[in-house]
């Protein structure tokens, strides 16, 4: 069965263009809010099957195992918020193995985390796995809404089926004035235009929608959020760490890093570097 060369973009309604095909998935373009999108998105029980793949022995192993680098990833991130409000009950959704949340509390914040991949919860450390709940947002939302001064979802919004269902059900937990942030692919950034379907954020089995900054920007304000700010966003890496995080979806650059890694110092292959790969982070506030 073939593919339809336009569809209306899941976000705006707009007509999107067929962009590129990726692993037996069909991508599509909305150039008027640079939206890419899955024609057909997997299930969720798919998604979620397949993460749990991953971080019991697959990329996502290597991110649990980097603690270090997560956490000097969220520092900056939580001074940004500090700077954004006082309020200090934090919920970070999609908490994975929970490092933010460690962050946060040494910053001060008394944190709550809601993470859907059972394996991740079991590689949290132990104070942090008694505040996270299994499942998604909506296992808080009939017992906690409207409570949190602060929501963070970092690299999640571009996994889920719905963005701005997911949006309102965060607007819905934080209470009047509370601080979103969120971080996801930028499909703005000038990797995405050199690279086209071989882009690493182009990944079938997890990533179902990309925004440009412009893009977030103008659903968060349909969602209810206001004093919207969207910025390159950095995380700490090391060389190594980026060329393992490409073995799945870009196994060649991976592939010619193994071959060519001598080269480099060794010292500057495992030092911490803020990078921007291609991403922005969004701050916004309830109304």
């Amino acid at each position: 069965m073939s593919t339809p060369s336009t569809i209306a973009c899941p976000t705006n309604g707009f007509p999107a263009r067929r962009y590129c095909e990726k692993d037996g998935a069909t991508y599509y373009l909305e150039p008027t809010s640079g939206t890419i999108f899955q024609g057909a998105m997997p299930s969720v029980g798919a998604m979620n099957q397949y993460a749990d793949g991953e971080y019991a022995s697959g990329v996502y192993r290597e991110y649990a195992s980097s603690r270090d680098l997560k956490i000097a990833t969220a520092r900056p991130r939580l001074a940004a918020i500090k700077q954004r409000t006082s309020g200090r009950q934090l919920l970070d959704v999609g908490c994975a193995t929970g490092f933010f949340m460690e962050a946060a509390a040494e910053e001060g914040f008394d944190v709550r985390g809601v993470e859907f991949s059972s394996v991740a919860i079991s590689l949290a450390r132990p104070a942090m796995r008694e505040r996270i709940v299994h499942g998604d947002v909506n296992a808080l939302l009939s017992q906690e809404p409207g409570n949190f001064d602060v929501v963070t979802a970092f690299d999640i919004i571009e996994h889920v089926q719905n963005p701005a269902s997911f949006l309102e059900e965060l607007h819905q937990v934080l209470k009047p004035g509370g601080v979103l942030a969120i971080s996801s692919p930028d499909t703005g950034h000038f990797l995405r235009y050199l690279m086209r379907s071989r882009w690493p954020m182009l990944q079938p089995m997890q990533h179902t929608v990309l925004f440009s900054r412009r893009g977030i920007a103008d659903l968060l304000e349909r969602c209810g959020f206001a004093d919207v700010q969207v910025e390159p966003a950095h995380k700490v890496l090391t060389i190594d760490y980026l060329a393992d995080q490409l073995t799945a979806t870009n196994p060649g650059i991976n592939r010619l890093y193994q071959v060519m890694n001598w080269l480099i110092p060794s010292s500057l292959k495992r030092k911490p570097l803020a990078i921007n790969i291609g991403e922005f982070v969004a701050y916004a506030r309830r109304t």
